[in-house]
């Protein structure tokens, strides 16, 4: 049945691309486009620094701070925390590649990967910031709201689904594995970060591609503005999604949507996820079914927020489309700052630096 439906889906993709090439070849251009100038320069960099922060041995020294949290709340060791908070900053999907290495690395067990996978994989708050709350709502701070919905939507779903606590069998623990060579940690976190890089963009530009396809065909009474087709748009690919969502900026609904988009995450990120963790042993069913609950738990957390706390939507926007390629200074920038503190706290934590561990 799976395979018919592919079959089905490829057939209709290829006649699309036959009737409207015009369009077809806009989008991958757009696509192209988003990628050179957004998607790599904001990704490749975290790929890398989360392989690095790995590899050498951040995990391991996380574990011995954030055991008594992670387990009792999780039921995942304190290892986990690495791929939770890389995830967290550095957005979609390097929670996924941060736990796929951490279970490489053997500081995770399957099961303890298969339940962080569920809540890790996570918006990053230089999108959550400077794209949805400044340019689509106006307003840092309901930017800043939007990233603390998204946070503690992520952390209820990993208390939801954390099960049965783990035995110690099940367990893994620090230091079971010996540390990478200095001469590879580079070259490997290079490697891995490229090959991530390249995964991810090139499903950005296949999703872009189907849904200017999708938008070029004719669909009677459909108006491509409505809140629902901004809800479907982003269903498939977050960022065209929520930067459609501008002209409903001022509508607790609008704000609802976009906390379910950016909790949901998108066809898109999904697939990207999938490829990730490509050889694995994790499955993506369960995956899926957290980021759902995410996105709805979301979506109810952003309506209560718009009726009970005065002035948290604007009240002079004008519906607006979002220009994402504008926003990358900012978007970097608040990324950048946010990995550096975070860097420097945990580094001064351990009591010295990842280095010595070299």
């Amino acid at each position: 049945m799976a395979r018919k439906l592919m079959a089905g889906a490829a057939v209709t993709f290829a006649l699309a691309l036959l009737l409207f090439p015009r369009e077809g070849g806009d989008a991958a251009r757009a696509g192209l486009a988003l990628c050179g100038e957004v998607i790599l320069p904001a990704l490749f960099p975290y790929f890398v620094l989360s392989n690095l922060a790995v590899r050498m041995g951040l995990g391991q020294r996380v574990a011995k701070l954030l055991d008594p949290v992670m387990e009792p709340l999780f039921h995942v060791s304190g290892a986990g925390s690495a791929a939770l908070a890389l995830g967290i900053l550095g957005g979609y999907p390097v929670g996924a590649e941060t736990t796929r290495t951490l279970l490489e690395e053997g500081l995770l067990s399957r099961e303890e990967a298969q339940r962080l996978l569920c809540f890790c994989n996570n918006s990053g708050p230089a999108f959550i910031l400077a794209v949805a709350g400044s340019a689509v709502f106006g307003s840092v701070a309901t930017g800043i709201f939007l990233l603390a919905v998204h946070v503690l939507s992520a952390l209820t779903v990993g208390m939801i689904l954390r099960g049965e606590p783990l035995s110690s069998a099940d367990r893994r623990r620090s230091g079971e594995t010996p540390a990478t060579p200095a001469a590879d940690l580079l070259p490997q976190a290079v490697r891995q970060a490229l090959n991530a890089s390249l995964q991810v963009s090139a499903y950005v530009v296949l999703f872009n591609i189907i849904i200017g396809l999708l938008q070029a065909l004719p669909w009677p009474g459909v108006r491509w503005d409505s809140l629902l087709a901004c809800l479907l748009s982003g269903m498939l690919e977050l960022s065209n999604g929520v930067c459609s969502l501008g002209a409903w900026a001022q509508s607790p609904l609008g704000l609802a949507s976009c906390a379910f988009l950016l909790g949901w995450g998108g066809l898109s990120v999904h697939c990207q996820t999938a490829a990730l963790l490509e050889g694995s042993s994790l499955r993506l069913g369960p995956y899926l079914g957290a980021k759902l609950l995410q996105g709805v738990l979301s979506a109810g957390l952003a309506l209560t927020g718009a009726w009970l706390i005065p002035g948290l939507l604007p009240t002079a926007m004008t519906g607006q489309r979002v220009e994402l390629l504008a926003l990358l200074p900012l978007s970097v920038g608040t990324g950048a700052i946010l990995w550096l503190g975070t860097g420097l706290l945990l580094t001064k934590k351990s009591g010295k630096s990842l280095g010595e561990r070299v």
